[in-house]
Protein backbone atom coordinates (compact mmCIF):
# COMPACT_ATOMS: atom_id res chain seq x y z
CA UNK A 1 0.00 0.00 0.00
CA UNK A 2 1.31 3.43 -0.97
CA UNK A 3 1.92 6.05 1.65
CA UNK A 4 0.56 8.79 -0.64
CA UNK A 5 -2.38 8.34 -2.91
CA UNK A 6 -2.19 9.44 -6.56
CA UNK A 7 -4.01 12.70 -5.90
CA UNK A 8 -1.56 13.63 -3.11
CA UNK A 9 1.40 12.87 -5.38
CA UNK A 10 -0.04 15.12 -8.07
CA UNK A 11 -0.61 17.89 -5.56
CA UNK A 12 2.97 17.59 -4.30
CA UNK A 13 4.29 17.72 -7.88
CA UNK A 14 2.29 20.85 -8.61
CA UNK A 15 3.48 22.51 -5.40
CA UNK A 16 7.11 21.62 -6.21
CA UNK A 17 6.76 23.02 -9.72
CA UNK A 18 5.28 26.24 -8.39
CA UNK A 19 8.07 26.61 -5.84
CA UNK A 20 10.79 25.96 -8.40
CA UNK A 21 9.28 28.29 -11.00
CA UNK A 22 8.87 31.05 -8.41
CA UNK A 23 12.54 30.86 -7.50
CA UNK A 24 13.81 30.97 -11.08
CA UNK A 25 15.60 34.02 -12.43
CA UNK A 26 13.78 34.15 -15.74
CA UNK A 27 13.23 37.66 -17.03
CA UNK A 28 9.78 38.83 -17.82
CA UNK A 29 9.22 41.36 -20.55
CA UNK A 30 6.34 43.74 -21.13
CA UNK A 31 3.64 42.32 -23.36
CA UNK A 32 4.09 45.05 -25.99
CA UNK A 33 7.56 43.71 -26.81
CA UNK A 34 7.27 41.59 -29.93
CA UNK A 35 9.63 41.05 -32.84
CA UNK A 36 7.29 43.11 -35.03
CA UNK A 37 7.31 46.03 -32.55
CA UNK A 38 11.10 45.90 -32.22
CA UNK A 39 11.59 45.81 -36.00
CA UNK A 40 9.30 48.80 -36.45
CA UNK A 41 11.20 50.68 -33.73
CA UNK A 42 14.52 49.96 -35.45
CA UNK A 43 13.08 50.96 -38.85
CA UNK A 44 11.80 54.23 -37.37
CA UNK A 45 15.19 55.01 -35.85
CA UNK A 46 17.13 54.07 -38.99
CA UNK A 47 14.82 56.10 -41.24
CA UNK A 48 13.12 59.09 -39.62
CA UNK A 49 15.30 59.24 -36.49
CA UNK A 50 18.60 59.37 -38.35
CA UNK A 51 17.17 61.81 -40.90
CA UNK A 52 16.12 64.09 -38.04
CA UNK A 53 19.55 63.84 -36.40
CA UNK A 54 21.23 64.57 -39.73
CA UNK A 55 19.13 67.68 -40.24
CA UNK A 56 19.85 68.87 -36.70
CA UNK A 57 23.61 68.30 -36.83
CA UNK A 58 24.17 69.57 -40.36
CA UNK A 59 21.67 72.43 -40.55
CA UNK A 60 20.11 73.42 -37.25
CA UNK A 61 22.88 72.92 -34.65
CA UNK A 62 23.68 76.14 -32.81
CA UNK A 63 25.70 75.84 -29.58
CA UNK A 64 24.03 78.89 -28.10
CA UNK A 65 20.58 77.24 -28.25
CA UNK A 66 20.64 74.92 -25.25
CA UNK A 67 17.01 73.79 -25.67
CA UNK A 68 17.64 72.12 -29.01
CA UNK A 69 20.70 70.40 -27.60
CA UNK A 70 18.69 69.18 -24.59
CA UNK A 71 15.94 67.84 -26.87
CA UNK A 72 18.47 65.99 -29.01
CA UNK A 73 20.15 64.49 -25.95
CA UNK A 74 16.75 63.35 -24.65
CA UNK A 75 15.91 61.90 -28.07
CA UNK A 76 19.14 59.90 -28.13
CA UNK A 77 18.69 58.62 -24.56
CA UNK A 78 15.06 57.69 -25.14
CA UNK A 79 15.75 55.83 -28.39
CA UNK A 80 18.73 54.10 -26.82
CA UNK A 81 16.58 52.94 -23.89
CA UNK A 82 13.81 51.69 -26.18
CA UNK A 83 16.22 49.91 -28.50
CA UNK A 84 18.13 48.34 -25.60
CA UNK A 85 14.87 47.06 -24.14
CA UNK A 86 14.09 45.46 -27.50
CA UNK A 87 17.62 44.07 -27.76
CA UNK A 88 17.30 42.42 -24.34
CA UNK A 89 13.93 40.97 -25.32
CA UNK A 90 15.23 39.63 -28.64
CA UNK A 91 18.35 38.19 -26.97
CA UNK A 92 16.37 36.57 -24.15
CA UNK A 93 13.97 34.99 -26.62
CA UNK A 94 16.83 33.79 -28.88
CA UNK A 95 15.75 35.97 -31.79
CA UNK A 96 19.04 37.77 -32.38
CA UNK A 97 19.77 41.41 -31.75
CA UNK A 98 18.01 44.65 -32.45
CA UNK A 99 20.63 45.57 -35.06
CA UNK A 100 22.34 43.21 -37.50
CA UNK A 101 24.56 41.43 -34.95
CA UNK A 102 25.82 41.79 -31.38
CA UNK A 103 28.99 43.68 -32.29
CA UNK A 104 27.19 46.22 -34.47
CA UNK A 105 24.46 46.60 -31.85
CA UNK A 106 27.04 47.40 -29.15
CA UNK A 107 28.85 49.82 -31.48
CA UNK A 108 25.64 51.66 -32.35
CA UNK A 109 24.64 52.02 -28.69
CA UNK A 110 28.14 53.30 -27.88
CA UNK A 111 27.99 55.81 -30.75
CA UNK A 112 24.58 57.05 -29.57
CA UNK A 113 25.93 57.52 -26.04
CA UNK A 114 29.07 59.26 -27.31
CA UNK A 115 27.04 61.72 -29.40
CA UNK A 116 24.75 62.43 -26.44
CA UNK A 117 27.80 62.88 -24.17
CA UNK A 118 29.44 65.30 -26.61
CA UNK A 119 26.20 67.29 -26.89
CA UNK A 120 25.98 67.41 -23.10
CA UNK A 121 29.50 68.85 -22.97
CA UNK A 122 28.43 71.61 -25.36
CA UNK A 123 25.32 72.23 -23.27
CA UNK A 124 27.45 72.43 -20.12
CA UNK A 125 29.59 75.12 -21.74
CA UNK A 126 32.76 73.18 -22.52
CA UNK A 127 34.71 75.14 -25.09
CA UNK A 128 36.03 73.65 -28.32
CA UNK A 129 38.63 76.12 -29.62
CA UNK A 130 39.50 75.94 -33.31
CA UNK A 131 42.82 77.03 -34.86
CA UNK A 132 41.79 80.69 -34.66
CA UNK A 133 40.81 80.36 -31.00
CA UNK A 134 37.05 80.54 -31.62
CA UNK A 135 34.68 78.20 -29.79
CA UNK A 136 33.49 75.75 -32.48
CA UNK A 137 32.04 72.44 -31.24
CA UNK A 138 30.45 71.60 -34.62
CA UNK A 139 33.37 69.50 -35.98
CA UNK A 140 33.33 67.36 -32.83
CA UNK A 141 29.56 66.92 -32.95
CA UNK A 142 29.68 66.11 -36.67
CA UNK A 143 32.42 63.55 -36.08
CA UNK A 144 30.34 61.76 -33.42
CA UNK A 145 27.25 61.91 -35.64
CA UNK A 146 29.13 60.57 -38.68
CA UNK A 147 30.38 57.62 -36.64
CA UNK A 148 26.80 56.81 -35.66
CA UNK A 149 25.54 57.33 -39.23
CA UNK A 150 28.19 54.95 -40.66
CA UNK A 151 27.27 52.24 -38.18
CA UNK A 152 23.53 52.62 -38.81
CA UNK A 153 24.23 52.55 -42.55
CA UNK A 154 26.18 49.28 -42.12
CA UNK A 155 23.16 47.79 -40.36
CA UNK A 156 20.78 49.05 -43.04
CA UNK A 157 22.96 47.75 -45.88
CA UNK A 158 23.32 44.31 -44.30
CA UNK A 159 19.58 44.05 -43.68
CA UNK A 160 18.84 45.01 -47.29
CA UNK A 161 21.35 42.45 -48.55
CA UNK A 162 19.86 39.78 -46.30
CA UNK A 163 16.36 40.55 -47.62
CA UNK A 164 17.63 40.45 -51.21
CA UNK A 165 18.93 36.90 -50.83
CA UNK A 166 15.92 35.47 -49.02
Amino acid sequence: MDFFSISYRRLLCIICLLLVSGISNAKTHPSYLTPKYCNSLVDQFVDAGMRSLDRYVNKDFKPEYRGGIRNTINFLHQRSDWLQECDEYLSDTSQGNVFYNQELTSDIFSAMNELARELQHVRDGVEYPDDAGNDDPLPFIKSRYETLAKLVDQHHTRVLMKKQFQ
